[in-house]
């Protein structure tokens, strides 16, 4: 419990606070809130969409570079 007496220190603010110095930072937090309304099934059907496309597109560097391009090693090192 606070006293009202007490000086409000930085990590003494409220959860809303921090939203509001994001905002206030320069961040723009519509896609957060947005993500915000999806429900937990919702997110993760994104997730797996989105990891879907990465993996296509590794599949596809691969193919394209015959190595993966993650590694900076060439083929055969």
């Amino acid at each position: 419990m606070t006293n009202s007496n007490q000086t409000t220190e930085p990590h003494d603010r409220r959860p809303g606070d921090a939203w509001q110095r994001a905002i206030d930072f320069g961040i723009d937090v519509a896609q957060l809130e947005y993500l915000l309304t999806l429900t937990p099934h919702e997110r993760i059907e994104r997730h797996d969409r989105a990891l879907e496309l990465v993996r296509a597109l590794r599949a596809a560097g691969r193919e394209h570079s015959g190595f993966d391009l993650r590694y900076p090693e060439a083929p055969g090192e």
